[in-house]
């Protein structure tokens, strides 16, 4: 490290915000920061470097962004405020006076942040990579970033860029250092997951060759070749890519956990065809049918939105019907949010605050009958529950999510946590599952 160069200001904290991959992306930034002899904080009132790790991806999370630049110059004010993420690639306008902040650093860049704020010119980093996932119980590994989507909705592919898949000889290392150090998930995440291998050969190189195209599955076979107790999750996988291929092979593969998270978005036609999403409602069911026909006790989680620009309650009710024919596992319901620079910025407004609250309840509700009636299969069942390192704030119970991602609640000693643990499912009601160790 060059000393001469060195900031006094050596003990940062992180904030991350949005998905998985800014989660994977701060944990190497913290790895980076440690190895240049910075200190982190477990408090932000400790900490003289503030790393805001942002998300553009709705109005709310840019808002969000901004707002804790703020608590921190305020908490802190002789404090250095360094931003990165997707805020930085497209608000820099939005961003450049506030107080206190004196580095911008785009994803692109996230690999140089301890020569950036060294102030230390130098070669080209390599990718992020961590060894580590400290204070969490899984561990997630980054495989691919871009997207080649154009949802009329989403801001992601431009602040995100093109498909970048990461080499498969990096995963599988990454992926060996975690597991020898006794993570037992991990938890494979990508801006479009299922992408992987789409962009390492120009066109029609594997078609002249006469071979067959890399894909997740390839991902997924070199991580079956990686010995140790360890087990894999896709963390969201887009419709098009849950190929039969890929059901096969999870249906196959003791490794897998039985967890499919397939974005929805809306239940009726007419607004997927706005959203610009390239599947039909029939043609989402077929794709959950097969899958769960083929792996047994599956979970289908998914996302949906409400509130896009023309939804009726008609449209709306189609949505919320399919939620109760489907039961899927769980739902994440999010409100429309008007993007800059997306198709949908000039789509006239959707529905009212008042109309938006009434949908987000009534599709709740639907959502916790799913999720009930899904996880009331498992009662008098075993399942294998990896046990999380913080208990349950309400209970105190000790809490973990099984292969199958059913939350459960069970009394035992703090020397399971970080364990897979067999677990017989007790009782489930609309919010909690209980079960007692065996």
């Amino acid at each position: 490290m060059n000393t001469q160069n060195s900031p006094n200001h050596k003990r940062f904290f992180i904030h991350t915000l949005g998905c998985k991959v800014n989660q994977y992306e701060s944990q190497a930034i913290r790895e980076i920061l440690i190895a240049e002899d910075f200190k982190e904080c477990l408090s932000k009132e400790t900490a003289d470097l503030y790393i805001i790790n942002t998300c553009t991806v709705t109005d709310k999370a840019e808002k969000e962004s901004r707002h804790w630049a703020g608590i921190f110059h305020k908490t802190n004010p002789k404090a250095k405020i360094i931003l990165t993420g997707c805020c930085v690639e497209e608000d820099l306008d939005q961003l450049l006076f506030m107080p206190g902040i004196v580095h911008m650093i785009k994803n692109a860049d996230k690999a140089k942040i301890a020569d950036i704020i060294n102030g230390v010119i130098g070669p080209k980093k390599p990718s992020l990579s961590i060894t580590d996932f400290k204070g969490h119980t899984k561990a997630f590994v980054k495989i691919q970033d871009g997207c080649e989507n154009r949802c009329t909705y989403c801001k992601v592919p431009l602040v995100r860029g093109p498909l970048l898949s990461r080499p498969l000889d990096d995963i599988v290392k990454e992926i060996r250092v975690l597991t020898e150090k006794g993570f037992k998930e991990i938890v494979l995440t990508g801006i479009c997951l299922g992408a992987w291998g789409k962009d390492l050969f120009p066109g029609g190189m594997v078609e002249a060759a006469g071979l067959k195209e890399p894909n997740i599955v390839d991902v997924l076979k070199a991580i079956d070749n990686i010995g140790g107790d360890f087990r894999v999750r896709l963390s969201s996988i887009e419709p098009a890519n849950v190929t039969d291929e890929l059901v096969g092979y999870m249906a196959r593969s003791p490794r897998m956990c039985r967890h499919l998270h397939i974005p929805l978005q809306s239940g009726d036609d007419d607004i997927l065809r706005k959203m610009n999403r390239p599947y039909t409602v029939a043609q989402y069911k077929n794709i959950v049918r097969k899958a769960s026909s083929t792996i047994k006790d599956l979970a289908v989680t998914t996302d949906i939105m409400i509130g896009f620009p023309g939804e009726s309650n008609v449209n709306f009710k189609n949505t919320v019907n399919l939620v109760k024919e489907m039961l899927p596992a769980r739902v994440h319901i999010f409100t429309f949010s008007r993007r800059q620079g997306t198709a949908a910025w000039d789509m006239d407004q959707g529905a009212d605050h008042d109309t938006l609250k009434r949908r987000f309840y009534e599709l709740q509700t639907a959502s916790f009958g799913a999720s009930y009636l899904y996880r009331s299969r498992f009662v008098g069942r075993k399942l294998d529950v990896l046990v999380e390192t913080r208990r349950d704030k309400l209970s105190g119970w000790l809490c973990g999510y099984s292969d199958n991602y059913i939350r459960v609640q069970f009394q035992g000693d703090d020397t399971l946590m970080k364990k897979i643990v067999p677990v017989r499912v007790d009782d489930a009601s609309l919010i909690r599952t209980l079960g007692v160790y065996e």
